[in-house]
């Protein structure tokens, strides 16, 4: 696939003077900036720490540093054994064969054995929509050693590598059999964040709201090859990293301008402008693939398990108010986007006919709210307050429903809240709700099979848990599909289906700068902010 590589200019709007911000208040924890530490600054607060049981952005962050994966990708999305010296595959292209490198041992000493990559592998495809494909291809898996393991198939799927090298949520991580062969509903504790990647966690250090440490794993070895993404050698330089939770952006702001931070990893467009006054501070470019905001229904429930209240509020949305509310009002950081997948990208082509091209039409949306016979069911918006490139998603949806009459209420709580909250299928009148917005990395998006806003999985799916049988259907012509072309065609057929049935309303494609201290080198973001080869200049 191609991805558009995008030069983001700084926000319009000034901003005042550093002086006039609040002090940042980090505590050292016994340690200082220095050639051994790294202070970071995540986009939110890591309340969830398996990687499995959630697709929250932080918690893949966090698992980059943890853990490791058999295969992983570059930066034009090619897989590459990872953990894994290599494969072989039968003549009949149905048995995998795949064989670990040389070295690989877990945080606890453990040596990783085959074993713990099939429990692991289980694990992830029990709830990923690309893993649960692979799982309805596999016969059996077998280990041979504690080395190697087949991986047998009652039909071929040459996508394997690409489903183990998936990049974003969820990470195919391996973990110990004995943590792994735990349901992935119930997630793992905060003594079982074992990995074999380049980070331990420091779970006694672990504050949730607070900060999050690692440390670096002296057994941890190194693939030769230069690293790119997540793939080639993982070095870190630095003895300790820490996260501070700082979800007040003046806070932050302060803190990377005085030393007190290395790295911020979501700047606010408005504050660009003042950060690039100081000659310390370097700002760089953000994930190439882009964030694509979404309003995501629950389909379980009143109101929005009618397709046309799913429609109507699709018919509503324009894309540019949320847009500029998160890019400082810039439109050179941001696209409309009428495509559940990423612009720029090979399937990332609006359909024809694009049924939000006439938007926003309150008009037509409220004839269809009409024909749903909507009977003023309660809509219960969850909204973060501390995630500011999301909050304003919520605001606007709540404004634009009010002016549609619909009996709606905003609920404003953290990000942790609303994360653990929209795992609920429970109605809303017994803590359920109707309505939430994210973004996803463009990089999450890219093909039919890793896309969870689209596929129609039904309670297995990702929340919202829309269901469509026919949906599923064409993911499976398009993994089966021969060429380019003809993948082409299902791809489309898919998306031209997600218009119809609303599973999840497309906001735009925009995107946000990274920032760090000048005294950083070999900071590099694929799909997550990587702390690999970041080193004090």
């Amino acid at each position: 696939m191609a991805i558009k590589r995008r030069t983001l200019l700084g926000a319009a709007g000034g901003m005042a003077a550093a002086a006039s911000l609040p002090r940042p208040a980090i505590s050292a924890g016994g340690t200082s900036v220095g050639a051994s530490v790294l202070k970071f600054i995540p986009q939110a607060n890591l309340t969830i720490l398996d990687p499995i049981t959630t697709t929250a952005a932080v918690t893949q962050n966090h698992c980059y540093y943890v853990w490791d994966t058999l295969y992983a990708v570059d930066e034009h999305l090619v897989p590459h054994p990872q953990m894994a010296a290599g494969h072989s595959v039968s003549s009949d292209q149905r048995t995998w064969t795949i064989t670990l490198r040389d070295g690989l041992k877990f945080h606890d000493g453990a040596p990783v054995r085959a074993a713990d990559c099939i429990a692991s592998i289980k694990r992830w495809a029990s709830v990923d929509p690309f893993g649960e494909d692979l799982a309805e291809a596999v016969d059996s898996y077998v280990a041979k050693s504690d080395k190697s393991f087949d991986i047998r198939l009652k039909t071929p799927f040459p996508l394997l590598d690409a489903a183990l090298a998936k990049p974003a949520a969820n990470v195919p991580v391996i973990m110990p059999e004995h943590i792994a062969a735990q349901p992935a509903a119930k997630a793992i504790t905060i003594d079982q964040v074992i990995g074999s990647g380049p980070c331990r966690f420091e779970a006694k250090e672990y504050v949730s709201g607070s900060r999050v440490v690692y440390s670096k794993f002296a057994d941890y070895v190194p693939r030769p090859e230069k690293s790119s993404w997540a793939s080639g050698g993982k070095i870190v330089n630095f003895d300790r990293i820490e996260w501070h939770v700082i979800p007040d952006p003046g806070t932050a702001v302060a803190a990377l301008q005085s030393g007190e931070v290395d790295w911020w990893e979501l700047v606010l467009p408005n504050l660009i402008p003042l950060l690039a006054t100081n000659k310390d501070i370097v700002i760089g470019a953000g994930n190439p693939t882009g964030y694509l905001g979404c309003l995501r229904f629950n389909s379980l429930f009143p109101p929005f398990d009618n397709v046309l209240m799913r429609q109507a509020v699709m018919m509503a949305v324009d894309q540019s108010a949320y847009m500029r509310a998160v890019t400082a009002n810039n439109p050179k950081n941001f696209e409309i986007c009428h495509s559940f997948f990423p612009l720029g990208t090979t399937y990332g082509i609006p359909p024809n006919p694009d049924p939000m091209a006439k938007g926003p039409d309150l008009g037509e949306a409220k004839k269809l709210i009409e024909a749903a016979k909507y009977a003023g069911q309660k809509i219960v918006i969850i909204n973060p307050t501390d995630f500011p490139s999301i909050q304003p998603f919520g605001e606007i949806t709540y404004a634009t429903l009010k002016k549609l009459g619909l009996n709606v209420d905003l609920v404003e709580t953290d990000w942790g809240t609303v994360v653990q909250r929209r795992a609920s299928k429970a109605p809303v009148d017994k803590g359920g709700w109707t309505i939430f917005h994210t973004w996803w990395l463009g990089v999450s998006l890219y093909n039919p099979a890793v896309n969870p806003i689209i596929l129609g999985q039904g309670l297995k799916g990702w929340f919202g848990w829309y269901q469509s049988d026919e949906m599923m259907a064409l993911n499976n012509d398009w993994l089966t599909a021969n060429g380019a072309d003809a993948r082409q065609a299902v791809a489309a057929k898919m998306q031209a289906l997600a218009f119809h049935d609303v599973p999840t309303v497309p906001l735009g494609q925009f995107y946000i700068r990274t920032a760090y201290r000048s005294t950083l080198s070999g900071v590099s973001i694929g799909a997550s902010p990587y702390p690999w080869n970041v080193r004090r200049a």
